[in-house]
């Protein structure tokens, strides 16, 4: 372990949603709040960097946010695989789980080899293509059609008894920033519900078949209230759509990141339960992995430019494409605002913005030191590229005993098959 992020400050830190924390706080802060020893107690020398490191325990303590609305099937609680999709993470998760949402027919052959026959799968998507209708039919117990043209085009060709729904726009935004909001001006994402309300009047017969609807209007909100306004909302525009229906998916877009949380979806759950005969499906991502995830860098040059010093690390953010895309600085264990030396964190392809952002430590950095970003458990594996021949991170697994269990590795052969190059070849 490097004696420069041996010790690292330690403090209490305010947790905003780190695509909010701009506009929330005004900064982009970083995270010093982990004890680095506890959570990797025999330093580095097993990993492989650069690395990703889940950690079973701070997962499990993320699904015990959902297990009292779990409880008595009052809310059956899926986890949107979008975010994490690991097998083994996946298989340490399913039991404590309804099931699983998915948003392609490839997470959803994933997400069957993962789950039990006892457990769900849902999907929706505005890519459903005609020749997968049948694998999606075969695979997923749930369809939440994404238009109205959706609808008409496939409700009546799955042939395999799935329960058929479509996903509604709410027309109500949370979310200040377009490119995630998916009730922006416009949205692809679901049929705008004034829409739904006129036609579903004008026409009841068109929707003979209909189970259930989905929404997903919101992203990295720690604010149930929004939830609870949300079907409010539908409550008092679509009564009689929600007369129709068994099912009604609350999406996800929420975090468990203060207390009172589950209670603010405990509220919003019994608002639809105690006016509708139907059942409640609620589908977290971000909120059961993010603060699970750590990637693991190693310092490979370090040098001044333009009266900054730069550290340059074996890491990328081809493996955070967030950072990017968002412009957001990621927390770094050992950062401390206070701290005497200040580095540019940079990654190591040739994009000039290859850049994670500004950082302060106790020590030095030196070539070979070790830097680990917290709370990257989301969208980071799922996202990851490898522009400029970068590999991807290898996987371990940090048990509840402390042991660092690899799990997987990216090789020249995977890249190699990539671009065409067919013959065998060497790691």
């Amino acid at each position: 372990m490097p004696d420069s992020l041996e010790n690292p400050h330690v403090s209490a830190t305010v947790n905003v949603p780190y695509k909010h924390i701009e506009q929330v706080t005004g900064a982009v802060p970083h995270s010093h709040s982990i004890d680095w020893s506890s959570t990797f107690p025999d330093g580095f020398h097993e990993i492989a960097a650069p690395a990703f490191v889940y950690d079973e325990s701070v997962l499990h303590r993320l699904l015990d946010e959902v297990q009292t609305i779990r409880a008595g099937e009052h809310c059956r609680v899926l986890f949107a695989i979008k975010s994490f999709s690991f097998a083994s993470a996946l298989s340490l998760m399913a039991p404590r789980l309804d099931g699983f949402a998915v948003s392609s027919l490839f997470e959803a052959r994933l997400a069957r080899n993962v789950l039990t026959a006892d457990r769900s799968i849902h999907i929706t998507t505005p890519g459903l293509r005609s020749h997968e209708a049948e694998d999606i039919g075969s695979l997923c117990d749930f369809v939440s059609f994404n238009s109205l043209n959706q609808w008409d085009m496939f409700q009546g060709s799955l042939k395999h008894g799935s329960s058929c729904g479509i996903r509604v726009n709410p027309e109500l935004s949370f979310v200040d920033d377009d490119r995630y909001d998916p009730c922006r001006p416009s949205s692809k994402l679901g049929v705008p519900l004034t829409d739904l309300v006129a036609e579903f009047g004008r026409d009841p017969a068109r929707f003979t078949g209909l189970q259930g609807i989905l929404f997903h209007s919101n992203c990295d909100s720690s604010d149930f209230g929004q939830l609870l306004a949300t079907v409010e909302h539908i409550h008092s525009e679509a009564p009689n759509v929600l007369d129709a229906v068994e099912w009604v998916n609350l999406g996800g877009g929420y975090l468990f990141d203060d207390q009172g949380s589950a209670a603010g979806l405990t509220a919003a759950v019994d608002f639809l339960k105690s006016r509708y005969n139907i059942q409640v499906f609620f589908e977290p991502g971000a909120a059961l992995v993010r603060s699970a995830g750590y990637i693991v860098s190693t310092v490979v040059d370090v040098f001044q430019s333009g009266g900054s010093t730069v550290a340059v690390l074996d890491s990328s953010v081809n493996h955070m494409p967030e950072v990017f895309e968002y412009d957001f600085e990621p927390d770094v264990v050992g950062h401390d605002d206070q701290a005497a030396n200040e580095y540019l964190l940079a990654g190591s392809t040739c994009l000039a913005g290859d850049v994670f952002g500004v950082y302060r430590f106790d020590r030095k950095i030196q070539v070979g030191d070790k830097i680990v970003f917290n709370n990257v458990g989301a969208y980071t594996l799922t996202k990851a590229h490898m522009f400029n021949g970068i590999a991807l991170p290898a996987i371990y697994a940090l048990t509840a005993n402390g042991e660092l269990v690899p799990k997987g590795r990216s090789t020249f052969d995977q890249f190699a098959a990539q671009w065409g190059l067919n013959q065998h070849v060497s790691p």
